[in-house]
């Protein structure tokens, strides 16, 4: 049986995990985006890079909330 910490610590792993996909698939649009050749100050780049700082703040949230547990 797991104690409370475990159980924290496994539920923060797996939200690590799924902003690690999140970054996979941010990383995906963005390849798509360079093929097309677009501007520097296109709209579609801007949501792209506001959405990568979300998820950066998300991982570092994450992270804090681990060694916290630990």
């Amino acid at each position: 049986m797991m104690n409370i910490n475990q159980t924290k610590l496994v539920g923060l792993t797996m939200e690590l995990d799924l902003k690690a996909r999140e970054y996979k698939k941010l990383c995906d649009e963005l390849d798509k985006l360079k093929e097309e050749k677009i501007e520097p100050n296109d709209d579609r780049l801007l949501e792209l890079k506001e959405l990568f700082q979300k998820n950066h703040d998300d991982i570092v949230k994450i992270n804090v909330e681990i060694r916290k547990v630990m």
